[in-house]
């Protein structure tokens, strides 16, 4: 059989979702595995137009393969790595501002449940002890936006209304959140000084990079709380295990993750995590920590899934895909 696309990494709700918008007349491919899950070194692509997520790596060897990329996600440095690296030019799509909304409401579940010590309660419903339980609640807290962007601004609107005390980080200010929220922006460091939960919406790039490591976080008021949804790689997991180990943040919840990759072939794959090396060895370790202690809410990169946001990820998916069968062009390019 031919198909003309495949689609890696594609969990079973959004594969039945894919399929009710998909251009009819063609066979598609579908896996919920990785491309390095699904295909042997050295096999060829099941499809000349392949679409992912974030944890697959394409080979280099597909580079001359492929006609067209769809990463099913915001963020598409991975693409843009994979072309630059193999001096590719393949059409390639990703998918903006699907799961803004989703993805905010995500980091205030995050960091309500560590205001509330959530884990904690859950394991002592056992005994029904109300020991060591006590909360804080989310009114009148502070919190620091680190991304002001689409994202961001989502969680500006819900701290918003929750009548939360908040201010923005940002290279670029927003003049419509000043005007509808009264935002203040604020330095990196002045923002964290003063915040009781930090919560980063940051994209990456060269800048961000490592932006919220130990250093920047170390200057958090004592007892606050940290929480990523944007990417793993702008603030190590070890440099935020350390911070909660010393006391600095009371908790984290994370939603991304540095070496996210090697992650998921530890803990889905049941890859011995004592065959990776330097900082890929390094990150994981501390994520197998974070997952025994309930100061951390892991959540496998997820922030996105809700019912609304998979349908429109499924919708633009079909409408870049129709778009590149028909024209050879997708909707929402991939500029490099």
């Amino acid at each position: 059989m031919s198909f003309s696309a495949a689609f890696y990494e594609a969990f079973e709700e959004e594969e039945l979702q894919l399929r009710k918008f998909l251009p009819s007349g063609h066979e598609y491919f579908f896996t919920w595995k990785t491309i390095q899950e699904e295909h042997k070194a050295g096999e060829p692509p099941a499809a000349p137009i392949i679409s992912m997520r974030t944890q697959s790596r394409i080979p280099d060897s597909w580079a001359r393969k492929l006609e067209g990329i769809i990463t099913r996600s915001t963020g598409y440095d991975h693409i843009a790595d994979y072309l630059s690296r193999n001096s590719a030019k393949i059409a390639s799509a990703y998918l903006p501002d699907y799961a803004a909304r989703a993805v905010a409401e995500h980091a205030m579940m995050l960091w309500t449940c560590l205001l509330r010590k959530l884990p904690v309660q859950s394991k002592a419903f056992g005994s029904f002890h109300r020991d060591g339980l006590t909360g804080r609640e989310v009114k009148g807290r502070s919190i620091a936006v680190v991304g002001v962007g689409r994202i961001g601004s989502q969680i500006v609107d819900i701290a918003a209304g929750l009548k939360m005390d908040f201010v923005g980080v940002d290279v670029a200010e927003n003049p419509g959140l000043k005007r509808i929220y009264g935002l203040r922006y604020l330095p990196l460091p002045e923002a964290i000084a003063r915040s009781e939960i930090i919560a980063c919406a940051l994209p990456l790039t060269r800048l961000t990079r490592g932006m919220l490591g130990a250093h920047a976080l170390s200057a958090a008021p004592k007892g606050a709380i940290f929480v990523n949804v944007g990417r793993g790689e702008v603030s190590p997991a070890r440099d935020i295990l350390e911070l909660v180990e010393k006391g600095i943040l009371s908790g984290a919840g994370l939603d991304v993750y540095n070496c996210e990759k090697e992650l998921a072939a530890v803990l889905r794959d049941g890859l011995d995590p004592a065959g990776l090396e330097g900082e890929s060895a390094a990150e994981v370790r501390a994520l197998l920590e974070m997952k025994k202690n309930p100061s951390f809410i892991l959540t496998p990169h997820n922030a996105f899934n809700t019912e609304e946001s998979v349908l429109r990820k499924s919708q633009r998916t079909a409408e870049n895909l129709g778009s590149f069968l028909r024209t050879g062009t997708f909707i929402t390019p991939i500029i490099s």
